[in-house]
């Protein structure tokens, strides 16, 4: 049967519906990203057993426990895998869109699951965290193109739906991890004799075995699965086509369609219809008048859900531990585990949301519904009732992970196919800066005489007053989806293409492309560089405002560059 009649990718694919080859690559991809949670949450869900491995856990008889740690050396055991993603975020993209999203993948996993077998056997801090670093450039360069896949290859009806359900399998890696974890760190005895035989005395008092290590050795898994993809995965039709390859394009979609119906349509090339690509793909086009909203918007709130997240889950064990509410240790990685496995829960449910509803009014909703739970979070968590505190974790991981995930969709249909990966890797590459940062910054919060029990840095640390500084990120994030948001759900990737405004030439948006880079090279220095460089950092009296206000320059910026032009889109 032969179709001469012109076409575009995405009719073609709409046309087919949900089918087949649709789970095949939903399940391959959530396989990445439930390797790419477990990589990122293991950490979190080890790192009180890490800090006393390396040498931050010391004696002090004035503490409740008669042990303390290092909170911001604690909490830079996040930070080394963040920075790396941050680097394998923004190289990742680039790589993606020029040598296509199957390649990258591949690469991607094969890179981190290799890099993360040495951490196993790490001594102390400096080797840990350079190895973390370096398996982070794999993780950082996975997950975007995983995002990238999902928005190319799926019904555009669907799209919110599987981008945001794709995001469920990197959380149940999350949730994974912590089922892993907890029961391996707390076994009694050494697991794999003089391996993980080393004892160690944590904050809370209590003695182990370095049986973490055991948790590193099973992150080494995704070498096999990414061996697995060369057979299993195939090229998006959307890159083919958008790179010259209308051939590969037309048999890409002639395996879907085997995949779906059993038959193959004869379709001519040369009657595949592709949207213009953009005159310029540098990173710096976006921050052009052309897409600057689109990336003010993606851009701000998900630095606000990456600080937030992020932040959280490396401080819920402490915060519900010994050395805060008061649960054991296990119970605390539990709650948080509870936290994580209510982030599937409304991963599935935001997708579905988000296509009824549409992007924007989903996205304003969702910061409303973290800055409530947060507030009932801090009003109720006590030791009072365990259950309790389950219920409001499972309510507070909910909420925060609905506004997160909420703003995945848009970062695919915010740029054409040449610039895609490129604009949602970079997008998560700088938020990761928030994410590398909140769990220093919040440490140092924490470690402020303000936030323990009657003023004395010595004393308790009061983690329910401390979660509340979250409501002014979850402020912003609010005012910045108001401002920037622009509805881009049920419209095709080749509709959002062709509805962006004509290229300028002389428009390469470079100034504040530097602007920014500026910004988030300040960022780093205050909230990560000084904490983790000069002693009792947190404790200057300047510390909190530069902080503060290297984490709040990302907004000022967007609303001085972009905030004119979306207005301007609004008469």
């Amino acid at each position: 049967m032969s179709d001469r009649k012109e076409f575009s990718i995405s009719e073609v694919i709409d046309s087919f519906g949900i089918n087949g080859h649709t789970w095949l690559m939903f399940a391959l991809l959530g396989l990445a990203n439930i390797f790419d949670g477990y990589d990122f949450m293991v950490v979190n869900s080890t790192n009180t057993f890490l800090a006393a491995s390396f040498g931050m856990v010391t004696a002090d008889p004035t503490a409740p426990t008669g042990y303390v740690v290092n909170s911001a050396a604690m909490g830079s055991l996040t930070t080394w895998g963040l920075l790396g993603m941050v680097l394998g975020g923004a190289c990742g993209g680039i790589m993606s869109d020029k040598m296509g999203r199957k390649k990258m993948l591949i690469i991607a996993c094969l890179f981190y699951g290799v890099f993360t077998l040495p951490q196993a056997f790490a001594q102390d801090l400096g080797f840990f965290a350079a190895f973390r670093l370096i398996a982070g450039f794999g993780v950082g360069s996975c997950i975007p193109v995983v995002t990238t896949c999902f928005s190319e290859i799926m019904p555009s009806k669907n799209r919110g739906v599987f981008v945001t359900f794709g995001m469920a399998f990197m959380v149940a890696g999350w949730v994974l991890a912590g089922l892993v974890a907890n029961p391996i760190c707390n076994t009694p005895g050494s697991i794999l004799g003089d391996f993980t035989g080393t004892q160690i005395t944590l904050a809370s008092g209590a003695v182990a075995n370095e049986n973490w290590r055991v948790c590193y050795l099973i992150g080494a898994l995704p070498v096999i699965y990414g061996i697995a993809l060369i057979f299993l995965m195939h090229e998006t039709p959307h890159w083919y086509a958008n790179n010259g390859q209308k051939e590969k394009a037309i048999e890409a979609l002639a395996v879907i369609e085997k995949a779906t119906t059993g038959h193959v349509t004869e379709r001519d090339p040369n009657c595949l219809v592709i949207p213009p690509k953009p005159a310029k793909t540098s990173v710096n086009v976006l921050f052009s008048k052309k897409y600057i909203v689109a990336t003010a918007a993606i851009w701000t709130t998900y630095f606000v859900g990456q600080f937030c997240v992020y932040g959280m889950n490396a401080w819920i064990p402490t915060w519900m531990g010994p050395n805060g509410v008061g649960w054991s240790q296990a119970d605390a990685v539990n709650l948080q585990t509870f936290n994580n496995f209510a982030a599937i829960l409304s991963n599935i449910t935001v997708g579905i949301v988000s296509d009824k509803i549409g992007r924007k009014k989903n996205l304003c909703f969702s910061w409303i519904l973290c800055a409530v739970a947060i507030i009932l979070c801090s009003m109720f968590v006590s030791h009072n009732s365990l259950i309790l505190c389950y219920v409001l974790m499972l309510l507070f991981g909910f909420a925060l992970n609905y506004a997160i995930t909420a703003v995945q969709p848009l970062m695919p249909e915010s740029y054409p196919t040449a610039l895609r990966n490129t604009g949602t890797a970079w997008c998560q590459a700088f938020a990761r800066f928030g994410g590398s940062a909140s769990s220093i910054v919040l440490g140092a919060i924490a470690s402020m005489a303000m936030f323990h029990a009657g003023g004395d840095p010595a004393g308790a640390t009061n983690w329910s007053m401390v979660v509340l500084v979250l409501l002014i990120p979850f402020a912003l994030a609010e005012i910045c989806s108001i401002l920037f948001v622009t509805e881009t759900g049920g419209k095709t990737m080749d509709q959002l293409a062709a509805e962006a405004t004509a290229d300028d030439p002389n428009d390469t948006g470079m100034v504040p492309f530097i602007v920014i880079m500026c910004i988030a090279a300040f960022l780093a220095v205050l909230c990560i560089v000084c904490p983790l460089v000069i002693a009792g950092w947190s404790k200057l009296p300047i510390a909190l405002p530069l902080m503060a206000t290297g984490l709040l320059l990302p907004f000022l910026f967007f609303f001085i560059f972009a905030g004119p032009q979306a207005l301007k889109q609004r008469k």
